[in-house]
């Protein structure tokens, strides 16, 4: 049975999105990815430009529209297994929103990944590879 896996930032367009598209490319097999954002407007798509880095990343073509966003809800913390915070206030934020579920909260080991929307170019495509080499520590080390 695959682990289910929801990453969690604060609009859901950037990092937690980013998180779920690598996860899905890498480690289908055994997980299903999925992602929200504390603050979200549910329906917006991954931002082009992080679209666009997975693309050189993954070697083929990523649309930004394959990605909706979705706010964060009781019904996530039910149905995922881990969920992983882009960063310690993020992990705190969702702890507290959901007590209950605490124990299923993590935050992205190196401190967290912080926002980077604000990104582009090469500084942008090393943080999406960043988020990469993170989650294949948390969930794909044994097939690098």
């Amino acid at each position: 049975m695959r682990k289910k896996i929801l990453f969690v930032c604060s609009a859901n367009t950037c990092r937690s999105a980013v998180a779920e598209a690598i996860l899905f490319e890498y480690g289908r097999d055994r997980y299903d990815a999925s992602s929200a954002g504390i603050y979200a407007h549910a329906g917006e798509p991954m931002m082009e430009s992080c679209a666009q880095a997975l693309e050189k990343i993954f070697g083929h073509g990523f649309s930004a529209s394959s990605h909706t966003s979705q706010r964060l809800a009781p019904a996530h913390m039910i149905h995922n297994d881990l969920i992983v915070a882009a960063t310690p206030r993020h992990a705190e934020i969702v702890k507290a929103y959901y007590p209950y579920f605490a124990d299923k909260v993590v935050t992205f080991p190196g401190g967290g990944i912080y926002d980077i929307s604000l990104l582009y170019g090469a500084a942008l495509e090393k943080a999406v590879e960043r988020i990469r080499d993170e989650i294949f520590e948390m969930f794909l080390k044994d097939e690098q």
